[in-house]
């Protein structure tokens, strides 16, 4: 009785309460006397206070009868206010309205620790913006009034469980009082995650108002904000104060409400904290947030895309790191995997999302069918964000005769913002939309390349006085005519892009103009990431310039663009797989180059240096590689192996062996059976150099199930002459599903 009536004492002290325990008031046992004074005055409000840490049930409403009685004497006799009754279980609701009527707060403990910061406003305000507006982006309808629910996959033991609606799966989750692990939501970038962050929130939220106690409270934590080094106490005071309006936030309130198992912490954006982070800054972040993930009643989900872990073994060794060697962080994260949208997702978005759009003046069904018809368009539309991008542009796309793909959806998109962004604006804008259009991929690209962390006034003007001709005298009035017309948001004092894909398309765009003006400057100085590589595919390149520039390498190499080549060459096999067969590119510097399913047989590599270079799918002879300069290189390795549906796949036992070779990273496997005794596998693993590859294919080939193994073209068509042949189909395709291995 004394420990619970102790933990009770110290969430009055930390109310604010002065305390007095154990003392007697007419004549009347009291636990607890709180007192309390009132914001703004000198006023005290006393409150007698009896704990209930009953082991059996008690006569409830005879109990309050007596208590009823004692605060009756005390109000007369100007000792005490008011009174409460505090309990560890939860009493009937006939008790709690009989109290109520005796006017008698009776609270369970954790009702008690849910009143130490009010987020009754932050709740209506997270139902509302999904409901009605969101005031942030008040030209966008409600999210409420178009949201499809996602669907994901997680794998158990080797084994795809399909999640059809990933709202129930979570649901379950939340209740599930026994699992210690928290959930990390992957899906790549538009895929819907921050829109399910949100819906989730508001359905937590709704039910939070409707019935308080009933589900936890939603905490939906935005870490785009934070560039490098995360500090959870910052972040989650920034949050009290300006998402939730709590007068002097304390951040120990907020601890003890999270351990007693009142929250569910969403951090969103775990990828959008950097551009580029190590595997150190990485695991520094999720310790900072495991911080509140201590106590066995957290629930914390995390949303990022896969490929900010470099590698699925990081990945793993991130989000399940309990098994691991001197491992400072214990919390396990289960891994849902978002999934594309299917055609009846597609289908109910159209739905509800048309009728909502000015421009689209015809029914849902012909932009279905428009969507059908152009192939691009049919995979694009599998992802939220580029979907809500078709419904919204592909009435002036078509009507322009315009190609459609990505980079044009964006380009329409962000004209389309622009001019409607103008239209409630009846003076005279100080800007044109060109020289918007230049403004903001500056400032993309400047918070891509790391200049600058977040968004400030201060960047836009000093941007604006470089580029713009804009009379001193009117600086401040240009940038804010800049800001406020723009496709940014501001959050607090801080402007960003409403999409991290959105800035990635314009910092493709400003090196699109370098590609255009032969000057090469922040196309070579990091190395190029694959979104931005995909949008530059998909723009009208200079591609003799980009091979100039490879060969720029070899006479005057630049410390100041060291990616220049790599860069280039990465770009050029992207927009034609065979741009550099048969090119003599001896004594380049192609550092951080992807030849993925690039064709390269006959290319010259001699003296070339090949450091952190992609070879995945690509087709090339052995003599390719002889002469140059290579380190940390991924290659795929494919074997044959014999196989008995009996005895079972040696492969993982193999695996588990190469795993422990010095210097080799094994960055992910696929197996599988092509006949009665016969199987296929692949690996694809990052080796310091040719004779590291060497070693590991003789390790490989040692193993006494494997037949043969092959990493080079001639050596994969010497695989396939070795399969029987009503099973080579089966093997060629197996060896094309490396396009997404």
């Amino acid at each position: 009785m004394a420990k619970f009536e102790d933990r009770v004492i110290e969430l009055y002290r930390l109310l604010g309460a002065q305390i007095k325990q154990n003392i007697t008031i007419r004549d009347k046992k009291v636990d607890i006397l709180a007192t309390f004074r009132l914001p703004g005055s000198s006023t005290k409000h006393r409150v007698i206070v009896e704990c209930k840490d009953e082991s059996r049930p008690i006569a409830q409403n005879q109990f309050v009868t007596q208590f009823q009685g004692l605060l009756a004497a005390v109000r007369k006799g100007g000792d005490a206010d008011s009174a409460e009754i505090i309990t560890r279980v939860r009493w009937s609701d006939q008790a709690k309205e009989f109290a109520l009527r005796s006017g008698i707060q009776l609270l369970t403990y954790t009702e008690k620790i849910s009143q130490l910061i009010d987020l009754s406003t932050y709740l209506k305000d997270t139902v509302s913006r999904f409901d009605k507006q969101d005031p942030r982006q008040q030209s966008e309808q409600p999210l409420g009034a178009y949201y499809v629910d996602l669907s994901a996959e997680r794998f158990i033991n080797k084994e795809t469980e399909k999640i059809p609606v990933i709202d129930t799966y979570v649901q379950e989750w939340l209740d599930d009082r026994d699992t210690h692990k928290q959930l990390a939501i992957l899906g790549e970038y538009g895929m819907g995650k921050s829109s399910f962050c949100q819906k989730l929130a508001h359905d937590l939220a709704a039910s939070y108002i409707q019935e308080p106690g009933s589900t936890r409270i939603p905490i939906i934590l935005n870490l785009h904000k934070f560039t490098k080094i995360l500090k959870i106490k910052p972040l989650v005071l920034s949050f009290l104060d300006e998402e939730c309006g709590v007068r002097n936030p304390r951040f120990e309130l907020f601890e003890v409400m999270n351990e007693a198992g009142l929250f569910v912490l969403i951090f969103d954006g775990f990828d959008e904290m950097a551009v580029r982070v190590d595997q150190e800054t990485l695991e520094k972040n999720l310790q900072e947030m495991e911080k509140l993930a201590t106590s066995h009643k957290a629930k914390v989900i995390i949303t990022s895309i896969p490929k900010y872990f470099p590698t699925t073994k990081e990945q793993e060794m991130s989000l399940s790191p309990a098994g691991r060697l001197f491992a400072k962080r214990q919390i396990e994260y289960e891994p849902l995997h978002i999934v594309p949208w299917e055609e009846p997702h597609i289908n109910l978005f159209l739905q509800k999302k048309v009728p909502l759009v000015e421009k689209a003046k015809r029914p849902w069904t012909y932009y279905r069918d428009r969507i059908r018809e152009i192939g691009d368009l049919s995979d694009l539309s599998r992802r939220p964000i580029l979907l809500n991008m078709i419904v919204k542009t592909l009435p002036e796309l078509i009507s322009k005769g315009r190609p459609i793909n990505r980079s044009n959806l964006y380009e329409a998109y962000l004209e389309g913002e622009i001019r409607r962004q103008k239209i409630p604006n009846k003076r005279k804008l100080l800007l044109t939309d060109a020289a918007r259009f230049s403004l903001l991929r500056h400032l993309s690209l400047d918070f891509y390349t790391g200049k600058i962390n977040n968004i400030s006034f201060g960047d836009a003007m000093t941007h604006m006085e470089q580029l713009v001709k804009s009379p001193k005298a009117q600086l401040k009035a240009y940038t804010q005519d800049f800001l406020t017309r723009s496709i940014l948001m501001r959050k607090y004092d801080e402007y960003y892009f409403s999409h991290k894909s959105i800035m990635e398309y314009l910092v493709a765009q400003a090196l699109k103009k370098e590609i255009e003006n032969d000057s090469p400057s922040a196309f070579g100085r990091d190395r190029l990431e694959s979104p931005v590589t995909a949008f530059l595919s998909e723009m009208d390149v200079d591609r003799d310039t980009l091979l100039r520039w490879i060969r720029s390498t070899k006479s005057t190499p630049n410390r100041d663009i060291p990616w220049l080549g790599g860069n280039a060459a990465t770009l050029l096999c992207k927009l034609d797989a065979t741009a550099l067969k048969c090119k003599n590119l001896s004594g380049t510097i192609l550092n951080g180059a992807i030849f993925d399913f690039a064709d390269l047989t006959g290319t010259i590599f001699n003296g070339a240096i090949l450091k952190n270079v992609s070879f995945r799918g690509t087709k090339f002879l052995e003599n390719t590689l002889l002469k140059s300069s290579i380190r940390d290189i991924v290659v795929v390795i494919y074997w044959l192996e014999g196989y008995s549906s009996m005895v079972g796949r040696p492969t993982s036992s193999l695996w588990r062996r190469l795993e422990k070779m010095p210097s080799v990273y094994l960055l992910a496997g696929l197996w599988r059976p092509i006949s009665q005794n016969l199987a296929v596998a692949m690996t694809r693993v990052q080796v310091p150099n040719v004779s590291a590859l060497d070693a590991l294919r003789k390790k490989i080939e040692n193993f006494p199930e494997i037949q043969a193994t092959a990493v080079f073209t001639n050596e994969i068509d010497g695989l396939a002459k070795m399969v029987p042949n009503n099973v080579c189909p089966d093997f060629r395709r197996f060896v094309h599903q490396s396009t997404s291995f």
